[in-house]
């Protein structure tokens, strides 16, 4: 062996063997998969890729009729992970080896089954042969489709992917969800999909100024969180693997939507389309629907939750000041709960997204806008029927600032609206917070609150924001000085 590429092609060719060769042990296919991905993963190495007889192959041919391990249980990441490369390697090609086209078309015959499937089975339908043959090729076919995704980095290649999946197959694909709306094994490799298809990594999805597609691919996800969430309230079980982890998906999916900037939002209301509306409704009463314990019992769950209310507080302010008193006292208890999660093991991110979420709302009450007269008299009636809410934000917010946080800034945000709003609950935190320490401290607590304000204005601009941070900052090396001498 004398050269570079002869080397990599003994290589690839060793790895592909595998793939075939050793399709039921686990620890080859994943071990031979890895290996792959990295020989992939450079530049010039995917470059030398291309010009191996043995890739060139497997672009045109990569079904599991030639790929065994593909059909093979167990790991399922493996196929994701498989397409994934395959994607990349081919995204590589400037000298037109293969189209896109052509590499897609060992999927078509698959979608076309499933196409005349879905077109005789009615919801609900009985066990059978036919069934079964479909679950296992929608799930099959689910996971290498968001692989082949997860692949497209730019804009160029996930056009190309999009404009191939839709209108043809992606209304279909939809309707595993009405089929297979309790069986996770199906349910939760299609919200895979869609979580990555909505995903605006590196700024692929951005269509023309005069192309509908945007709005489109919404519609269809909203369609999907609408069918699926819509099933899963009326009667899953309530455990991880059935309900939870498929309601951590919708969040992400909806978050992802609503945070992508691909879709003029603006649009659906003023043109009478319930599609945001359905898609909001629907998610946020799968997220409501779990308890607070449960919530925080999972990672996963939990980093999909808050998340979520950050980009609703942010976006979507008047639509949850407009909720019923019930179900936004709810969400601001879980708003408060995530607050108190500051310091390890605890994820600090949690505290950092609920105190962004809680500064939203105070900016959007403080601002007072004449166009948002509505929203901001229901969020008048919930603190009326609550009145000491925003107070104890206010106070959980000054003890956490005593405390050694490592997100300050972020807990830092909310507290200058929270102090301008209800500059009566501020009054009587200074007062319990003096009211707790010993005559000698007394006096030096009364200064070092007092100084909280200096310099700062009535106003949430950001200068003013910094000055009163500094401030913040300044009051808690103050206490601590005096309270440790």
């Amino acid at each position: 062996i004398t050269d570079h590429v002869t080397v990599m092609d003994v290589i690839i060719n060793k790895t592909m063997s595998n793939l075939k060769v050793w399709a039921h042990h686990g620890e080859i296919v994943e071990k031979s998969l890895s290996l792959f991905q990295e020989l992939a993963s450079g530049y010039s190495s995917s470059k030398t890729l291309l010009k191996l007889n043995v890739i060139i192959l497997a672009l045109q041919h990569h079904g599991p009729s030639q790929l065994p391990f593909l059909t093979v249980s167990g790991n399922p990441r493996n196929r994701t992970s498989f397409y994934m490369t395959l994607t990349r390697i081919l995204l590589m090609d400037d000298n037109g080896v293969m189209d896109f086209e052509a590499y897609m078309s060992p999927f078509v015959p698959v979608l076309q089954h499933l196409n005349a499937f879905f077109n005789n089975q009615m919801p609900g339908g009985t066990e059978g042969p036919a069934r079964e043959e479909a679950k296992s090729l929608v799930t099959g076919v689910l996971r290498d489709l968001r692989g082949v995704c997860v692949g497209m980095a730019n804009r160029r290649a996930y056009t190309m992917f999009f404009d191939w999946l839709y209108p043809d197959y992606l209304p279909m694909l939809v309707k595993a969800a009405e089929v297979w709306c309790y069986d996770s094994q199906v349910t939760t490799p299609l919200l895979k999909f869609f979580a990555e298809i909505v995903h605006n990594k590196c700024q692929r999805v951005a269509f023309e100024s005069s192309s509908p597609n945007g709005i489109l691919l919404f519609r269809e996800a909203s369609r999907l969180l609408v069918t699926y969430g819509r099933r899963i309230l009326a009667g899953a079980p309530l455990t991880y693997k059935d309900r939870y982890k498929g309601i951590s998906i919708c969040l992400l999916i909806l978050s992802r939507c609503l945070s992508g900037g691909y879709v003029n939002f603006g649009v659906f209301q003023l043109y009478g389309d319930s599609a945001l509306s359905d898609a909001l409704d629907t998610v946020l009463q799968l997220s409501l629907s779990i308890p607070v314990a449960e919530l925080m019992a999972y990672p996963k769950v939990m980093r999909a939750y808050f998340p979520f209310q950050e980009i609703l507080f942010h976006n979507h302010t008047p639509y949850l000041c407009q909720l019923d008193t019930s179900v936004f006292m709810q969400i601001m208890a879980c708003l408060q709960h995530g607050l108190k999660w500051i310091n390890p093991p605890h994820d600090i991110s949690v505290s950092s997204e609920c105190a962004s979420a809680l500064y939203h709302l105070v900016d959007f009450r403080f601002r007072n806008s004449k166009k948002d007269a509505v929203a901001l008299t229901a969020l008048s009636k919930h603190l009326s029927e609550n009145s000491m809410m925003f107070g104890s934000l206010l106070a959980l917010l000054i003890e956490s600032a005593l405390d050694d946080c490592p997100n300050q800034w972020a807990l830092s945000r909310p507290m200058l609206g929270l102090i301008l709003t209800t500059p009566e609950a501020f009054e009587q935190i200074k007062a319990q917070m003096c009211e707790s320490l010993s005559a000698e401290h007394r006096e030096r607590m009364a200064e070092a609150l007092n100084k909280l304000m200096d310099g700062v204005n009535r106003n949430l601009e950001s200068r003013n924001r910094d000055r009163f941070t500094q401030n913040l900052s300044a009051f808690r090396h103050d206490v601590k000085a005096f309270m440790q001498a």
